[in-house]
């Protein structure tokens, strides 16, 4: 998180394409991951079960450069936190909810369900319209100009659906990451982490190529900061990468790292306001009170609807 408001802050994503972004990146974490791994010694069969991983790390690296540059910072994180956290949770609460109504057709009973998880995602929502009205006089709204026109079959596609739907890809692959690792084998999840990586360069530099101008628009004579991309994606590939594989290693599950997310949304938040030069007022404050009290009650119900016996 810190890496991509540290991208905005010194001018790379006003400078690089999304896709060189992300391909420069990973690039660089590649050899973190296989010189701590060593891939190779576990046989070419992983190869085959990294695949689809692979292609979800590509799809995520690219879709967040694109939501660093088409969604204003301050809210960045929390709409973030409220796309993922809805498909962390979406299947345990549905789980829940099964059990809860089973075999009864009363109101009641769905009712109170849809209380004790439902709660968090409306508050959510409430927190964030009241920080992006704080944003501006409100006339700043959820997503940036950078947003770019798009016509399909001589359509113009609204700008918030171009929006969304890069939250929701990098928010749905980033849950599909963490439940992926949580799934392994502790003696695959480094070695399947670090081939899928290989898989996501690839990808990224296919798409990097035929959609910013090959070398030349890749490149651009922005040597700087290409050099910023390749130093943050070493630091980030051992402390979000490897970490969070020796992490997983240990038995870390995907539903115990919801508890951090209300410091990770808080300090997105501050993170956002510190780029974009912006303070929040009294009412920007109560938004920010709210999301984290929302994010607080996800994070427990998340944690608590896995336990460590299933």
């Amino acid at each position: 998180m810190a890496k991509g408001y540290l991208l905005v802050a010194v001018g790379v994503t006003g400078n690089v394409g999304p896709l060189t972004t992300a391909f420069v990146s990973l690039l660089f974490a590649l050899p973190v991951h296989w010189c701590t791994y060593r891939p190779l010694r576990s046989g070419w069969s992983i190869w085959r079960s990294a695949l689809i991983r692979g292609i979800a790390q590509g799809v995520n690296h690219m879709a967040f450069q694109f939501v660093l540059r088409w969604v204003r910072l301050q809210v960045m994180q929390p709409l973030l936190f409220l796309v993922s956290s809805g498909f962390m949770i979406a299947p345990d609460a549905v789980r829940d909810t099964r059990k809860k109504t089973r075999n009864s057709t009363a109101f009641w009973p769905m009712l109170s369900m849809l209380g004790t998880w439902a709660l968090w995602p409306i508050l959510a929502l409430l927190g964030i319209w009241l920080l992006v009205s704080d944003a501006d006089g409100g006339e700043g709204g959820v997503f940036s100009e950078a947003v770019p026109e798009v016509h399909v079959l001589g359509q113009e596609i609204p700008v918030w659906a171009l929006g969304v739907g890069a939250l929701i890809i990098t928010s749905t692959t980033y849950a599909y990451l963490h439940r992926n690792l949580e799934a392994l084998k502790p003696d695959l999840k480094g070695p399947v982490a670090s081939v899928g990586m290989v898989y996501a360069v690839a990808i990224l530099a296919v798409g990097a190529w035929a959609t910013e101008g090959g070398w030349g628009g890749m490149t651009g004579g922005n040597w700087s900061y290409l050099l910023i991309c390749a130093a943050t994606g070493v630091i980030g590939g051992y402390l979000s990468g490897v970490q969070t594989v020796k992490a997983y290693e240990q038995r870390l599950r995907a539903s115990t790292t919801a508890m951090l997310e209300p410091l990770s949304t808080m300090a997105g938040i501050l993170l956002g306001m510190f780029v974009e030069k912006a303070a929040p007022t009294s009412l920007g404050v109560v938004g920010i009170v709210i999301i984290f009290i929302a994010s607080c009650g996800a994070a427990k119900y998340q944690s608590q609807s896995r336990p460590d016996s299933e």
